[in-house]
């Protein structure tokens, strides 16, 4: 039986069985793979923490049967400020989901991972407000797996879009500045599908928020996190965007996401 290390990212850990457990792993190297945890159901919670979801863990790993099986665990990050807020605990699902959908099967996994890895991280680390780190995760994550909007310019016009008042043209990954969306709309609202079956996804941007979704699919990868927005308008528009963005490209919604939205509007706040 051959073996094997590996760093790797729990995504899910699913019942396989009686008595194990079906881990759901991505790393840089190997991208997302699945390997099986044995008598996970006798193990105490403290043996059975490296292996859970939203956990950074050394593995190692053995073969048989044409599958992963897991010989031993070395927890590296816990993620623990994540465990503690349920809010938190969803968002962190919601982002290993995207994850899991972005990442491909044996193919390492470029800039999803460090992304996905840093998001956790100020997720538990509690100074970045957690609907930012969700926006900021999303249309970068968008803009690495191959939906790359042009932000530099009108679509329309090709001139800056300026101050407040331009739109994120979602479907044609874009900006369209205040002067041709007046153009467009001056008689009526633009249909939601087009004569030629064509979608309008158009959502209002302030200048901050503009300057911010810029900044987060052309910045470096460590730095994509280091920007504010001060104003709650830009702040607002900025989450909006980016969630649309993602979720029209990727042509799916998660559950994850809607629970993540359901604990984020219960007037009753959770902890662990």
């Amino acid at each position: 039986m051959q073996s094997s290390g590996l760093d790797a990212l729990v995504l899910r850990a699913d019942v396989w069985g009686e008595n194990d457990v079906l881990l759901t792993l991505l790393s840089a190297e190997e991208g997302r793979f699945c390997a099986i945890l044995k008598g996970a159901h006798k193990l105490n919670r403290f043996e059975r923490a490296p292996t859970e979801p939203f956990t950074w863990t050394s593995f190692d790993f053995y073969r048989k049967n044409d599958m992963r099986w897991v010989r031993g665990v070395t927890m590296k990050e816990a993620f623990a400020g994540i465990r503690l807020d349920m809010e938190k605990l969803f968002l962190a699902a919601y982002l290993a989901d995207v994850a899991y959908e972005l990442s491909g099967e044996h193919e390492p996994a470029g800039e999803i991972l460090p992304l996905t890895l840093n998001a956790l991280h100020l997720l538990s680390e509690g100074k970045t407000e957690s609907r930012i780190v969700k926006a900021v995760f999303e249309m970068r994550a968008a803009a690495v797996s191959g939906y790359l909007p042009d932000l530099s310019a009108c679509l329309s016009c090709g001139k800056p879009t300026g101050a407040d008042g331009a739109c994120l043209d979602v479907m044609n990954g874009g900006l369209i500045c205040s002067a041709c969306l007046h153009k467009k709309t001056a008689n009526a609202p633009l249909p939601e599908i087009g004569e030629l079956g064509e979608r309008h996804v158009l959502c209002p941007l302030t200048a901050g928020a503009a300057a911010a979704l810029s900044y987060v699919v052309n910045a470096e990868p460590k730095r994509v996190f280091a920007f504010q927005l001060t104003d709650e308008p830009s702040r607002d528009t900025f989450c909006r965007a980016a969630e649309a963005y993602l979720l029209h490209h990727l042509e799916r919604g998660f559950l994850t996401l809607e629970n993540y939205k359901r604990i984020v509007a219960s007037p009753q706040k959770y902890t662990l």
